[in-house]
């Protein structure tokens, strides 16, 4: 586990989102089909919810799907995957860390959504680490191992090929690149070496069709790749976030990919974010755009060790027709205080993402609930949906290192509500676990918020917020792992008839366990 062990113990101390790829119910981008991207994997009407579990069994991994309601999500009926799931093309092995990264779409448009599993750890081979991706497929009755697949970087026609901990599979995210009406796959590989330079990071893309995902046509994307802004340097790790969203309204999803461990102007792990653009022809290096801190118009500057680009998502939050991208910056630092965290807001025009007027948000924006403190990692996680049902989308923040009155670490979440003007701290929500009506309380080291996704449980019109706590104790069991699912309406989310989830509610496959990390990655709805 040479490099792969690296990165564990980063993300699980809040270097990387745990759920990079997860989006809420942004507004449509053009003509992209939205619904192909709707994590219902019965195809009921109700979006559902994959939950990652990746420590399970000794970091062997598993994934829990709950299933979506009139009453929203319930844990009867609901599906344990591991890959001794019937059909699943692997076994079991510790390390593999099977649901470390989950996205969902509909990748062989059937109208049942799909689910691809991130298992960076998987062994190809004799080759530790390499890293994989399972792919299930929806049906009537739900998820199944019927019909997987299993994609390496050694599968036909898959760019690049497997090598000793390259981290295939850490990062996910679905959007139909070449607008088809199919769902493609992008998968980071962010400790890619490319030549002689080590942990520079790539990322595959794999495209969709009625038989489902192929390597047939796939692409490879790295810094050194044509049009590509900036060159591969060693411990860059692109790829280690990724989301999409439509950007210049053409009707083809684009690819924002985070490389927060990448050196600007000097200054060591300031972060990047490279964005290519979709065509008929699929993604492409050409006409693609490089952000970093120092980019005109970007509030802040870009500082050693913030790690902008750690986690990313998009979605509409003025309403103009263009996505826009948010971009979190967990250990950016205000003043004298260290991390406390920030995210960098990009708008979306026909030219693409602009720097022009983007706003830094943090926890000290007017309106913003809390106050910033040391090591609160603001933009550790982050998804977007309309919480509110106004057309604008919303942006939740993960603040999984906030304190909770003396309790250190609890975590917390705050919620930025869309207008004509964007994003702002206006009637803007903060939420813990000691919320009223939210289940559980806060503890110490819960890290509440590491994780989010956002997606409409009860079909009511309204997005709904998942939040992870991966560290949350079940009883005496510890680090076992929560969600809370916290409901939106006219009002914006509330902790009335909220719900919390664990390997031990009723029907939720599996049990709690020392160390599972339930909840720490999460998927319900696509760009």
């Amino acid at each position: 586990m040479r490099r792969l062990a690296v990165v564990v113990v980063l993300v699980l101390a809040g270097a990387l989102c745990g759920a990079t790829q997860v989006l809420g119910h942004a507004a449509p981008a053009a003509a992209t089909d939205t619904g192909s991207l709707e994590a219902d994997f019965n195809h009921d009407g109700f979006t559902d919810l994959a939950v990652g579990t990746p420590q399970e069994a000794g970091a062997a991994g598993a994934v829990n799907v709950l299933y979506g309601s009139a009453d929203g999500l319930r844990g009867a009926g609901s599906r344990y995957l591991n890959q001794n799931t019937a059909g699943l093309a692997s076994l079991p092995q510790g390390g593999d860390q099977f649901g470390w990264a989950l996205a969902a779409g509909d990748f062989d448009q059937d109208g049942f959504a799909d689910l691809a599993v991130g298992v960076p750890g998987e062994g190809v081979g004799d080759i530790a680490d390499a890293g994989a991706v399972q792919v299930l497929y929806g049906s009537a009755d739900g998820l199944t191992g019927a019909g997987s697949q299993l994609f390496t970087q050694d599968s036909p026609g898959v760019a690049s090929s497997a090598e000793d901990g390259d981290g295939f599979g850490l990062a996910l995210v679905a959007g139909d690149f070449d607008r088809d009406g199919v769902a493609d796959l992008a998968v980071g590989a962010p400790f890619e070496d490319i030549g002689s330079v080590e942990t520079t990071g790539a990322v595959n893309v794999l495209y969709g069709s009625a038989g489902g995902l192929t390597g047939t046509g796939s692409q490879l994307f790295f810094q050194d790749t044509s049009g590509v802004g900036s060159t591969a340097e060693g411990g860059d790790v692109f790829g280690s976030a990724l989301t999409a969203g439509d950007f210049n309204h053409d009707g083809f999803s684009d690819l924002a990919v985070g490389v927060f461990g990448e050196d600007v102007d000097g200054r060591f792990n300031a972060g990047a974010v490279n964005v290519l653009y979709g065509s008929a022809g699929g993604l492409s290096g050409v006409g693609s755009q490089y952000f970093t801190q120092n980019t005109a118009g970007l509030g802040s500057s870009a500082e050693r060790f913030e790690n902008f680009g750690s986690a990313l998502a998009a979605g509409d939050f003025n309403h103009d027709g263009f996505a826009d991208l948010a971009v979190g910056v967990p250990f950016e630092s205000l003043g004298s205080l260290v991390e406390p965290g920030a995210v960098n807001l990009l708008y979306g025009s026909a030219d693409g993402l602009s720097g022009a007027s983007s706003p830094l948000l943090t926890q000290e924006t007017p309106g913003v609930g809390s106050s910033p403190e040391a090591e609160d990692r603001f933009g550790q996680a982050l998804t977007a949906g309309d919480f509110d049902q106004d057309g604008y989308a919303d942006l939740a923040v993960g603040v999984p290192g906030e304190d909770v009155g003396s309790i250190f670490g609890a975590g917390a979440v705050n919620v930025l509500y869309g207008s004509a003007a964007g994003l702002s701290g206006a009637d803007s929500q903060y939420l813990t676990q000691n919320t009223p009506g939210v289940g559980s309380s806060a503890e110490f080291y819960d890290a509440f918020g590491a994780a989010l996704a956002g997606g409409d449980f009860d079909a009511d019109g309204a997005s709904d917020l998942a939040v992870g706590a991966p560290p949350e104790g079940v009883g005496s069991v510890f680090l076992a792992g929560a969600v809370n699912v916290l409901y939106g309406s006219g009002g914006g989310l509330s902790g009335s008839g909220s719900q919390l989830f664990t390997q031990d509610t009723p029907g939720v496959g599996s049990s709690a366990e020392n160390n599972d990390r339930f909840g720490l990655a999460l998927a319900a709805a696509g760009p």
